[in-house]
């Protein structure tokens, strides 16, 4: 069936459904679909789906139309409850926690090969002897160089249980080298980046809250004390949320025994609040917490814990504002369903869940847009009387939208330009820098003895920038309107090349440690801690 043709089916399906909502939200929950335990409202869907497949024009795909209604229902109920089909729910569990069965590698496709940029350390890849800058040009008897492999086609060619062979052909300087690779665990890491800043200051970057993040957490903080760590800059800048408990045993390593984490507060759950405990190892620090408009859920429980707390300073723009609760529900064939069970209010009390409305979900994700005003200034909207609450010493603060920062940073679109966000978007830096090292010779021989020599010594000159300018437009097709474009973005072309030069020899902490350098906000937030 063409997809006009069931897009003017899926209305009619939808407007049953919706009617049907609370009772197939049910239905889903228990054992409802019990041919015996139907209701008439489900009963009253097959039929409407059963005279369709009887009737309709064309031929009628009826798990398409019901795994669509199951999401439209759901949908309806508010931005975060969603329907997580079957196909995509292996690789979101991988996600949550924190691990996967591969050979583990990290790659990008560059010229229609598949070229490894890091070989995780104590992984199956490691094991058997692949280094970075390796090419993997044969998978089993599949040709891996010179064709149009997808990433998902890739990642299903190397994935598999653990135990089990995969046989691959890298190229290695001119070389063909079979790898006969046993599977095994994978961890997926969700702490980016841990480094000292100077001799006092650390920086931990977390990208989301999986499973094991608090364990990953605590390991690189008691290594950053060990290094004389007397403050920290926490970056929770574009981490999107995830796990719960992940981020209350965070803001815990934070908190004086007794002091309230979070509260949830749900229909069928209850109230439950979450205290700190007396197993804090960074009780004692002096913190600042790096936040933007892509902090979400997660994200804000951390940095609302510590700012109701009085416990640090919040440095950034306004955060998303996610404050409900999901919980997954797996369903027979292996799809889920992630509800809302509850929302979650701060130490003070406050629930920072930005409003929204059913009708218009699109809006509700870009509120935080390019163009919103409250990314270039600090916006007095939320401060509403009804919505003020009071942190523990006394300042106040606001529920009702997001966790607003202590300290403001607007975002900077200076010198930047179409041309500069299609190399950024485009991935064209990535691309470029792994093309430098490689041809250099730089995965096999380092030329810094640090990565403190690299920062010092390495220069992006004007020649390496022009040749990047040419990269992009014969490689990527991707052209300015004029050297001036150029010249104006040159010092981010800078700064991003020597970033994404550092990633690929000394991985994120090489990124960050470079690139943390020239950001406002990291600058902001280390000002702070003078």
């Amino acid at each position: 069936m063409n997809n006009s043709r069931f897009s003017t089916l899926l209305p009619i399906v939808i407007s049953v459904s919706i009617c049907l909502g609370f009772v197939l939200c049910y239905a889903i929950m228990g054992d409802f679909f019990d041919a015996q335990k139907k209701t008439k409202g489900i009963q009253k869907l097959e039929d409407v789906l059963n005279l369709l497949d009887d009737k309709y024009v064309d031929a009628i795909d009826r798990d398409q139309i019901f795994e669509e209604t199951i999401a439209e229902m759901l949908h309806k109920l508010d931005p975060h409850s969603n329907y997580i089909p079957a196909r995509e729910m292996a690789q979101m569990s991988e996600s949550i926690e924190g691990n996967f069965s591969g050979i583990g590698v990290r790659f990008f496709k560059l010229r229609d090969t598949i070229n490894v940029t890091h070989v995780i350390s104590n992984t199956p890849s490691e094991r058997a002897g692949l280094k970075d800058g390796d090419q993997i040009v044969q998978i089993e008897k599949t040709n891996a160089a010179g064709v149009r492999l997808s990433t998902d086609s890739i990642m299903l060619l190397l994935k598999g249980k653990s135990g089990t062979a995969v046989n691959v052909i890298v190229n290695r300087e001119g070389s063909l080298i079979p790898f006969k690779i046993i599977r095994g665990r994978v961890p997926i890491t969700s702490v980016n980046a841990a480094y000292m800043v100077d001799e006092k200051t650390g920086y931990i970057k977390i990208d989301q809250f999986s499973v094991p993040t608090s364990y990953e957490f605590r390991l690189e903080a008691i290594s950053l004390l060990n290094q004389g760590m007397k403050s920290l800059i926490l970056d929770l800048r574009n981490n999107g949320g995830g796990v719960l408990q992940s981020a209350t045993d965070i803001a815990d390593e934070f908190l004086r025994n007794g002091l309230s984490i979070v509260t949830t507060k749900g229909r069928k759950i209850g109230t439950k609040e979450y205290i700190a405990s007396q197993q804090g190892v960074l009780e004692n620090i002096n913190l600042a917490v790096l936040i933007n408009s892509r902090s979400a859920s997660a994200s804000e429980i951390v940095a609302g814990a510590i700012q109701d707390n009085d416990r640090g300073i919040i440095v950034g723009r306004r955060s998303f504002g996610k404050g409900l609760v999901q919980e997954d529900q797996k369903l027979r064939d292996g799809s889920s369903v992630r509800i809302t069970i509850a929302r979650y209010y701060t130490p003070s009390g406050r629930c920072i869940q930005r409003p929204y409305s059913d009708k218009d979900y699109e809006e509700y994700y870009d509120n935080h847009s390019s163009t919103d005003e409250s990314l270039f200034k600090l916006d007095s909207s939320i401060y509403v009387d009804s919505l003020r609450f009071f942190t523990s010493g006394g300042r106040p603060v606001y529920g009702g939208g997001g966790i607003s920062p202590d300290v403001f940073v607007p975002l900077d679109t200076t010198n930047t330009g179409m041309y500069y966000s299609s190399i950024l978007w485009g991935g064209a830096v990535n691309q470029y820098a792994y093309d430098y090292v490689k041809s250099n010779g730089l995965f096999y021989n380092n030329k810094w003895g640090s990565l403190n020599q690299f920062k010092s010594d390495f220069i992006v000159d004007e020649d390496m920038v022009n040749a990047f300018v040419n990269y992009t437009a014969t490689e990527l097709g991707i052209l300015p309107y004029s050297m001036d474009e150029v010249n104006r973005c040159r010092q981010k072309i800078e700064v991003q090349i020597k970033s994404e030069v550092a990633r690929q020899i000394w991985q994120e902490n090489g990124f960050y440690s470079v690139y943390n350098s020239f950001d406002k906000e990291f600058k902001g937030a280390l000002e702070v801690l003078k």
